[in-house]
């Protein structure tokens, strides 16, 4: 990813904030880029960014939790047209925020790099795929 796209994606977060569905796909994005990065100096920059974003979904999120119904793993989603999120949503952003400080300021061993990314990518993914939205017409 080169700077000027990385810099579009930070002036769409200043614009505005996008909703949940796509904060969700920006950061599960940015983890694929993640997954190509093979040296720390290509993560940083992608990293930051996606700080930004995992940010900002977190914050969304939280301001957006009134406007959901959140559902435990048994439940089954509502046929009525309601936005709802899975219960462990919440949880999932905020591992991808500790697994995205790892690797903005830890030193580890260069071959950890795919590991951490792909862990990282797989818990973004399965946000995605998690988050559920039916918005109300």
């Amino acid at each position: 990813m080169d700077n000027n796209t990385i810099t579009q994606l930070y002036s769409e977060l200043e614009l505005s904030t996008p909703d949940l569905s796509t904060l969700a796909a920006r950061c599960n994005l940015l983890t694929e880029i993640l997954v190509d990065c093979d040296s720390l100096p290509q993560t940083q920059p992608v990293c930051r960014c996606l700080a930004a974003y995992l940010d900002a979904f977190s914050a969304e999120l939280a301001k957006s939790m009134t406007d959901f119904r959140v559902l435990d793993e048994n439940d089954i989603p509502p046929v009525h047209k309601q936005e709802w999120l899975q219960d462990s949503t919440e949880a999932q952003c905020d591992y991808c925020r500790a697994l995205n400080h790892v690797l903005l300021v830890s030193h580890f061993d260069r071959e950890m790099l795919p590991h951490l990314t792909g862990l990282l990518h797989d818990i973004a993914h399965t946000m995605l795929a998690d988050l559920t939205v039916v918005r109300i017409h």
